[in-house]
């Protein structure tokens, strides 16, 4: 047989299937497996503008194409079988409203790359902060996360200062990594070994 791409065999079967849809929780959030049910939900919140300031992604153009981008998310993986795709919707444990997401590429011969977003009306209460450390001991102790990594626009202090709370450390600048909103973008790459970061949390209890 030729032209396939072999899934890693830790990947394989029914019951790690079933894993990737747990819900996680924090003492304030509920961390869901984002679905298409989500869609109806997501659809106005992602239309606010200043999610976009520092990506060159806009707004998803109609209802129906979220709902079908959120389908093919939710096969959880790469039509190949060598990444997963794990993106989890964020919700207040209490109140049950939408406060964000947080996105997980996990390859298996590379770092995970983690991506955020939280909806501007719940900025600077430390949501991403807590999400993300949150998926990120679930990677760690479920799928074996070795490292991650993430790409920052140069003008995003904010995403700049979480990554940091996180204990990620800036690796590279890549000058006009790209071009959106009429202007161009230089790209911080930052990395974090799954070592460093379960250390911290030890030494800072209160941060898982």
């Amino acid at each position: 047989m030729t032209g396939a791409v072999a899934m890693p065999r830790a990947w394989q079967g029914d019951a790690f299937s079933a894993a990737l849809e747990t819900v996680l929780h924090t003492p304030r959030l509920r961390l869901e497996p984002q679905r298409p049910e989500h869609a109806d939900a997501l659809f106005s919140l992602l239309g606010d503008a200043r999610l976009y300031t520092h990506i060159p992604q806009e707004p998803p153009p109609s209802l129906d194409v979220l709902r079908e981008r959120l389908a093919l998310l939710s096969t959880r993986r790469s039509p190949q079988g060598d990444e997963l795709w794990l993106n989890w919707v964020v919700r207040d444990a209490r109140e049950g409203a939408l406060l964000g997401r947080v996105q997980a590429t996990v390859r298996a011969d590379a770092p995970c790359y983690l991506a955020y977003e939280v909806f501007p009306a719940h900025w600077r209460r430390g949501i991403a902060t807590e999400a993300c450390r949150r998926a990120m001991h679930w990677l760690i102790d479920e799928l074996q996360v070795e490292q991650f990594t993430a790409e920052v626009d140069s003008l995003n202090t904010a995403s700049l200062r979480l990554l940091q709370r996180l204990g990620f450390r800036r690796v590279s600048l890549r000058a006009n990594a790209d071009r959106f909103k009429g202007r161009a973008s230089d790209e911080w790459m930052l990395r974090l070994d799954a070592a460093d970061f379960v250390r911290g949390c030890v030494a800072s209890p209160a941060s898982r």
